[in-house]
């Protein structure tokens, strides 16, 4: 009888592995196509497909090389801005490289970790791949192990405020852990047996290949059913208005004290017309107040005069210090909160810091690394998140890059804010696909937590969404630009992910070490079993002879 299984050579695996890598990158905002809604965002619910077929009967050592190979292509397409970024001068290609290999591991144990739990229990896929696939993904973005999420699969569906109505359920994570589970289904409906399992595993468990295309089409329609309702259903109360400032100061100029008067010259013209429109909350971006403002008498008064005329409350980013004990300082990346009359009633420093870029992990050992990140690379973290008032809504703030972590995020709105306000300045990145993919990465947040996301951004995007993650309005990368909108909020208690967190991927963690550990006891059992039972085989041969 002729194999209707044949094993795939490497050849092809690593084909399959590529062309999944190439569907997932182009599922995001990327070099071949820069905006916040790409129109093959889509691509996701089957980008993994040749990737789970290319695993197919590959041994754990196989399966790590594969997904080592899959987590670099994809990666390295998705972080390509990395490579090429001129602040990290001569090392932003060695940067780049470093970063991938590193992210790549996870991808590598993920494949490792597939191949033995299926092969030592004999069952699908689809009982291990989501489960193992979400604990890595928390794994990767989680300190002190990771703490870079960027890329998660989960994020590629930005576009469809649809499906991020589930990301009130378990996150990012959730969303994720659907995918993945809809693309192993899938994987498993394309391969060539009609009765259909893994390797080893018993015909009986087969499904007919219809039931694997019908049954991950069938959850995903529901899930777009419950989403579409609760998209027009959810009742939203206007709160007030908000004006976020897009002020687009170059990276080359904007930390150099001859440009100083240009740019709050260049600010104060922005809240000038800002004001025009009577707002309850004017934010500036991050470090557009490039000074320690609240230590700088003569920049201070400046900045007074102009939050002054505003009327209003102003967010301003900028730098801020604070003494410790004897000598020593704490340098932070801060907002600070001012009221109508110019006076500040708080201030938010940066909790979550970009490794690299605004600190350099075991600096004393890698002190060749400064020209990475400059004199402006060496700051503390704060301490706790800040919850600011104005006189209609209140808005809990996070800068830049740690508005990327859902717990982040979900603990700074612990506070209880009625809306989260994001300041970022991704001048750093360029006309790459960056400002897209952090923007995108930011408003999840806000459909995690429904809760409205107010995002300004130096030179873009800037952008402002309602509860459920839908972009009301939003901003192009370079452009002078004041924007204005409504801030809504919704009356519905706090979202599932909002009360318990990252309960799935730790429960995912969870499952995932029992089956190791299951699995390690089987071998062991199996190996003992293969030893002992041709012992016993040989005692009853030898006894049975010496009865004769």
């Amino acid at each position: 009888m002729p194999n209707m299984n044949p094993r795939l050579s490497l050849t092809r695996r690593l084909f399959y592995c590529a062309l999944s890598a190439g569907l997932v990158l182009v599922s995001f905002p990327s070099f071949l196509e820069k905006t916040l809604t790409p129109a093959t965002a889509f691509f996701a619910w089957f980008a993994l497909v040749p990737f789970f077929l290319a695993l197919r009967e590959a041994k754990p050592k196989l399966a790590a090389l594969l997904g080592f190979f899959f987590g670099f292509l994809q990666l390295g397409g998705i972080l390509y801005w990395i490579a090429i970024l001129q602040a990290a001068e001569y090392l932003s290609g060695l940067g780049w490289a470093v970063l991938v290999f590193y992210l790549s591991l996870y991808f590598a144990l993920f494949g490792w970790i597939y191949s033995f739990l299926t092969s030592r229990f004999k069952v699908s896929g689809v009982w291990i791949a989501p489960f193992v696939w979400v604990g890595l993904e928390y794994l990767r973005g989680s300190r002190p192990w990771g703490g870079f999420n960027w890329g998660e699969i989960g994020y590629s569906q930005a576009p469809y405020p649809v499906l991020l109505v589930f990301t009130t359920i378990a996150g990012v994570y959730g969303l994720t852990f659907l995918i993945v589970w809809f693309n192993v289904l899938l994987a498993k409906a394309v391969e060539p047996r009609v009765l259909l399992s893994d390797a080893g595993e018993s015909r009986v468990s087969g499904w007919p290949r219809w039931k694997y295309f019908a049954f991950p089409l069938t959850v995903l329609f529901l899930v777009i059913v419950w989403g579409f309702y609760e998209v027009h259903s959810v009742s939203l109360k206007k709160m007030g208005t908000v004006v976020l400032l897009q002020p687009s100061i170059d990276q080359t100029i904007k930390w150099s004290k001859s440009n100083e008067t240009a740019t709050y010259d260049k600010l104060e013209k922005l809240v000038e017309q800002a004001q025009l429109t009577h707002p309850d909350l004017i934010v500036w971006p991050e470090t557009a107040a490039p000074d320690y403002l609240l230590l700088t008498p003569h920049i201070l008064e400046r900045v007074r005069d102009i939050v002054i005329k505003s009327k209003t409350f102003n967010l301003i980013g900028c730098l801020d210090a604070t003494r410790k004990t004897g000598a020593d300082v704490s340098y932070f990346n801060a907002a600070a909160h001012f009221s109508p009359d110019g006076q500040s009633q708080g201030v938010y420093h940066k909790r979550h810091l970009v490794p690299f870029g605004e600190f350099v992990p075991f600096q004393k050992y890698l002190t060749f690394l400064g020209p990475v990140v400059g004199n402006l690379g060496d700051f503390d973290s704060g301490d706790s998140y800040q919850k600011f008032l104005t006189n209609t809504f209140s808005y809990s703030p996070m800068i830049c890059y740690e508005v990327i972590f859902p717990d982040d995020a979900r603990r700074a709105l612990l506070t209880r804010a009625d809306a989260l306000v994001n300041i970022s300045n991704d001048a750093w990145f360029g006309w790459t696909a960056s400002p897209y993919q952090h923007a995108m990465m930011a408003l999840v947040r806000s459909a995690e937590e429904r809760k409205p996301l107010l995002r300004s951004a130096n030179t873009g995007i800037s952008l402002i969404t309602d509860p459920l993650g839908n972009i009301l309005s939003s901003t192009h990368l370079y452009e002078d630009q004041v924007l204005t909108g409504d801030v809504w909020v919704t009356s519905s208690e706090p979202t599932l992910y909002a009360r318990l967190g990252n309960w799935l991927p730790r429960l995912c963690l969870v499952i995932v070490f029992f089956l190791i550990v299951a699995a390690f006891v089987k071998r062991k059992r199996t190996t003992i079993n293969t030893v002992v039972k041709p012992g016993i085989l040989l005692n009853l041969a030898k006894e049975e002879t010496d009865g004769t």
